[in-house]
């Protein structure tokens, strides 16, 4: 494949990017996204198989998002809501609130993205609770601001040479669905319970803030019965459950927040990515009395709720709820579920594993040891991903050797067929011993 044009970009960004702002994982500079298909500079052409981050779950371009942005340009481009009020702004909140689970009253602030989403849940909840300590989970990832860096816990790479972080955050074990009903049973909230005993006094927490599938750990989904326990012990304690749904909502799982797979009723929800539609948005919201303990200007922001971002989120929301993409969706997720299966079958001693929850997935890649167990194949994770993308597929790797499989949740069916089907050839070529060790020096991302 031709790549002189992309390579000569990434040049020029090379010299006036901080390195910090990129995870690339290949020279792919965009020229253009068509749904959910992607052309570089030099127009090759990839399946998208990551929504931008999963910010993208009804693909670029969507017609009836570029209508709707288009028709709000014509009137203006923004003008803030911190001293005026804007009615897109306020017909998104509606809608949004209108879905917050179990139909409890609901109010919401409008940020820029996930992270200062995070930073307006841990605000909210200190105030509300008049308690300081926060509870989050090894693994989690909650954003890049100082507040929600200092809740993630995902990799050094992101506190490293910059603290002290914010103060009075705890972190313990996350317990997902690999761990046996008895295992999770007796150990998943002990380790809490022995802090509230010793070192951590319940009646000063203030909030556990959670994603029900932690995304950036590997699409990990918390097991019920810890999220039942966990949920419980909120409740006895007087402490607030809040949901992290930055990247698994707006039916990423089929369902519109991901705590929905859960018999739980969440105190606040912490949304981002795909509430924009692509643009730069982010939102807490939580049960009304939460909402009210804050005056301004304790969270507000100049752009936070901007114009074009909320009539963005309100094409997408009104067509979510459709009829239509409801049986795109559940038809997306059947043939979805498929082809995993057939690459499974396919490759079982490569493909060992499948995480996350319906249209967000995650392969697990593994190798024999000497001693014939399976391990992490970080190295094949990557080459895999390589060729795939040489052969016109975006896809990339969480943790060392999860393939995060996150297409637009509206992907054309043939552009997903078409995209495992590169994928299997992909895996095909790695079996076969056909990619060549001189991939490896283009490893990056996570």
């Amino acid at each position: 494949m031709n790549t002189e044009k992309c390579n000569a970009w990434v040049e020029r960004d090379k010299k006036v990017f901080a390195p910090t702002q990129h995870l690339s994982y290949y020279p792919m500079v965009i020229k253009k996204v068509d749904q959910d298909v992607i052309y570089d500079e030099d127009d090759n052409q990839y399946i998208d198989f990551l929504s931008s981050a999963s910010s993208l779950n009804l693909g670029s371009c969507n017609p009836i998002i570029t209508a709707a942005v288009k028709e709000q340009l014509d009137n203006y481009s923004q003008y803030t809501i911190a001293y005026t009020y804007g009615r897109k702004s306020i017909e998104y909140a509606e809608r949004l609130t209108s879905v917050y689970p179990g139909g409890v009253p609901a109010k919401i602030v409008f940020g820029n993205c996930g992270s200062d989403a995070n930073d307006a849940a841990v605000k909210f909840a200190r105030a509300y609770t008049g308690r300081s300590k926060i509870i989050t989970f090894i693994n989690a990832y909650h954003g890049s601001t100082y507040g929600s860096i200092s809740m993630s816990m995902v990799t050094t790479r992101m506190r490293a040479k910059m603290g002290p972080m914010l103060p009075d955050i705890y972190c313990f074990p996350f317990y997902d669905v690999s761990y046996d009903d008895e295992t999770c049973e007796k150990e998943c909230i002990a380790d809490i319970e022995r802090a509230f005993a010793t070192y951590l006094p319940a009646e000063e927490v203030a909030a556990v803030i959670i994603e029900p599938v932690q995304g950036d750990a590997g699409l990990l989904a918390g097991h019920p019965i810890f999220m039942k326990k966990l949920y419980d012990l909120c409740k006895k304690n007087g402490i607030l459950f809040i949901s992290e749904e930055v990247q698994q909502g707006f039916y990423r799982t089929g369902k519109f927040f991901g705590i929905e797979h859960y018999d739980i009723i969440p105190d606040g929800i912490i949304m981002g990515k795909s509430i924009g539609a692509g643009f730069p948005l982010g939102g807490f919201m939580a049960k009304a009395e939460i909402m009210d303990c804050l005056p301004a200007p304790a969270h507000l922001f100049t752009l936070g709720g901007n114009a074009t971002a909320c009539a963005a989120g309100v094409a997408a929301f009104d067509y979510l709820q459709s009829d239509e993409f409801q049986k795109i969706l559940a038809d997306n997720t059947k043939l979805l579920e498929e082809c995993v299966a057939d690459l499974r079958a396919t490759f079982p001693d490569v493909i060992t594993g499948r995480r996350g929850i319906d249209m967000s997935c995650a392969l697990v890649v593994t190798k024999k040891d000497e001693n014939g167990n399976d391990v992490p194949d970080g190295d094949g994770t990557f080459k895999i991903l390589y060729r795939a993308y040489e052969r016109g597929l975006l896809i990339i790797s969480l943790s060392e050797n999860i393939l995060r499989v996150q297409p637009p949740l509206n992907i054309r069916p043939e552009n997903l067929k078409k995209g495992f089907a590169i994928l299997k050839d992909s895996i095909r070529d790695y079996v076969n011993g056909d990619i060549p060790d001189s991939v490896m020096e283009f490893r990056a991302g996570w």
